[in-house]
C-alpha cells in the first residue's frame, strides 16, 4: 500500500512539473498515458473468455515451457514484470481504467488548444526575446539562452519561436537536447560543438575552429545537457523557462554566462516561476 501511494505521489509530481514547464509537454504526457490505458483495456477485452488455465496450474507443472507459452503476449500486461490478464481481477481493474480515462480525456480537452497564440507563457517569452533584440543592454549583443528541463518543451519553443525571429530580425536559433540538434541556418552544421561555437564565438575561438562559417547563432534553446562545463559568456541574457527540481541546476545554468572573461558590462537572469497554486 505504501509503495502504491508513493508511486501515485511521484506520478502526480511528474505531471505537475510537466505542466509547469509547458502545456504542450503536459499534453504529450497525457496522450502517452491515455494510449497506455487504451491498450490495457483492449488487452483485457481480448483476454476475456479465453481458455487460459491460470498461474497456479502453471506453477505446479514442472514441465511447463515458459518460453514458448509466453511468446504470444497479447493477453500479457507489463514490461519488466509480466502478468497474464486472466490472473487479475480484470472487472475491477477495467472499471478503474475507464474512470481514469474519463478524467484524463477531460484534462486533455482543456489543454489541447492552448498552443501558439493561445499560450500566455509562450507569448511572455516571445515578448522578452523581442525586447532583448530591439533594445540590447550591451551594445549590439542580441544573444540569449533559454533553458528548460524537458526536451519536449525545448522542441515546442523552437517550433514556435525560431522562424519569427529569423524573419523579423535575421536571427538564427539553435536547439540542443540530448536527442536533437538543429539550427535555422543551413550553413551551420547540426553538431553540438559547432552550434555552441557559433553562439559564443569569442569564448570558444570560432575564428580558429570554424573560420569558414560566416553565420552566427543568437538564440540558443537547450536542456541541461549543456548546463555544465560550457563557456558561453559571449551571451548576456539567460532565461529559465521552468525551474528544475534541483536548485543547484539554476546556479549551473547561470554559470554558463556568469564567467571570467565576459566582455559584457552586465548580464541578466530571468526565471519563469510556477504559479503559487501549482
Amino acid at each position: 500500500v505504501d509503495r502504491e501511494l508513493s508511486l501515485r505521489i511521484l506520478m502526480r509530481i511528474n505531471l505537475l512539473k510537466r505542466l509547469e514547464s509547458s502545456v504542450d509537454s503536459f499534453r504529450l504526457t497525457l496522450e502517452g498515458i491515455i494510449g497506455q490505458i487504451e491498450n490495457a483495456i483492449k488487452t483485457i477485452e481480448k483476454g476475456d473468455g479465453d481458455d487460459y488455465e491460470g498461474i497456479q496450474k502453471i506453477l505446479s507443472d514442472e514441465n511447463y515451457d515458459f518460453e514458448s507459452n509466453w511468446a504470444d503476449e497479447e493477453q500479457v500486461i507489463g514490461r519488466k514484470i509480466k502478468v497474464h490478464v486472466a490472473d487479475m481481477d480484470t472487472t475491477k481493474w477495467q472499471e478503474d481504467l475507464n474512470e481514469d480515462l474519463t478524467v484524463l480525456n477531460h484534462l486533455w480537452g482543456k489543454v489541447v488548444d492552448i498552443i501558439g497564440a493561445n499560450d500566455a507563457k509562450l507569448q511572455s517569452l516571445i515578448e522578452l526575446l523581442n525586447n532583448k533584440t530591439q533594445k540590447p543592454f550591451n551594445q549590439g549583443n542580441k544573444k540569449a539562452i533559454v533553458f528548460t528541463a524537458f526536451a519536449d518543451t525545448a522542441n515546442y519553443l523552437y517550433e514556435n519561436v525560431s522562424q519569427s525571429l529569423r524573419i523579423d530580425y535575421g536571427i538564427n536559433t539553435a536547439l540542443i537536447t540530448g536527442s536533437r540538434k538543429i539550427c535555422t541556418s543551413k550553413k551551420i552544421p547540426s553538431d553540438f560543438n559547432a552550434m555552441l561555437t557559433c553562439f559564443s564565438p569569442l569564448s570558444k575561438d570560432k575564428a580558429q575552429l570554424y573560420p569558414r562559417i560566416s553565420e552566427s547563432v543568437d538564440l540558443l534553446i537547450a536542456t541541461d545537457c549543456i548546463s555544465e562545463g560550457q563557456n558561453l559568456q559571449d551571451c548576456d541574457y539567460l532565461i529559465n523557462y521552468d525551474i528544475h527540481w534541483n536548485p543547484v541546476r539554476i546556479i549551473q545554468r547561470f554559470g554558463r554566462i556568469d564567467r571570467i572573461g565576459s566582455k559584457n558590462a552586465c548580464i541578466q537572469l530571468v526565471n519563469f516561476w510556477p504559479p503559487v497554486d501549482l
